[in-house]
């Protein structure tokens, strides 16, 4: 048994060891976000606010249903990007970002492709929504970029491989991209005819 040389002295932390804590919010690395929401057609989005969501509940305790909250995440990104901006200005209030802008682009880029696909060609739709498509790949990659420096790890080093369940959501995108691309331009009623 060993007796401290000061019964009454407060005890002392090992500070060189890191503390190997889950991380509050889901790491992954700007380059995999662009690339997955991109290919699979935004199918990763809804797989990377849920994990947001999911690693939020599992280090807070806190009574959400993360796959509700990415369902609609129309309604609970702000929430979201808020908590984030709340332990980034904890941890680091000299961090510079712009959380309320990015959220509400993020939703305009969202509800935008909407109202517009009746009133134009199918070839215009596309060009437009994948010009909004990019633009909120761009804010979700700001978000991200703030959640990995919060986490300390700025590249996402932790998440930045592709696996093989990212593989398939890829080619299941990539499908629905060509279908899209061949509606628009007109080729699907070509094949059937012939």
């Amino acid at each position: 048994m060993f007796i401290s040389e000061n019964p009454y002295a407060a005890p002392q932390a090992d500070l060189k060891t890191p503390s190997t804590g889950a991380s509050t919010f889901f790491i992954v690395a700007p380059r995999k976000l662009v690339l997955m929401v991109l290919l699979s057609q935004g199918f990763y989005t809804f797989y990377w606010l849920y994990k947001h969501w999911s690693a939020y509940r599992a280090a807070t305790g806190a009574r959400v249903l993360p796959i509700v909250r990415a369902f609609f995440s129309i309604f609970f990104l702000y929430a979201l990007v808020m908590k984030i901006k709340q332990a980034l200005d904890l941890k680091d209030p000299a961090y510079r970002w712009w959380p309320r802008c990015f959220v509400l682009g993020w939703i305009i880029c969202a509800f935008l492709p909407f109202t517009y696909v009746w009133f134009v060609s199918s070839l215009t739709a596309l060009k437009v929504g994948l010009c909004f498509a990019i633009a909120q790949v761009a804010m979700s990659v700001q978000i991200q970029h703030a959640v990995n420096h919060l986490e300390n790890d700025s590249t996402g080093q932790a998440n930045h491989r592709l696996t093989w369940a990212n593989g398939i959501w890829i080619c299941i995108g990539v499908s629905f991209w060509v279908i899209a691309i061949s509606s628009a331009l007109g080729l699907g009623a070509f094949v059937v005819e012939q």
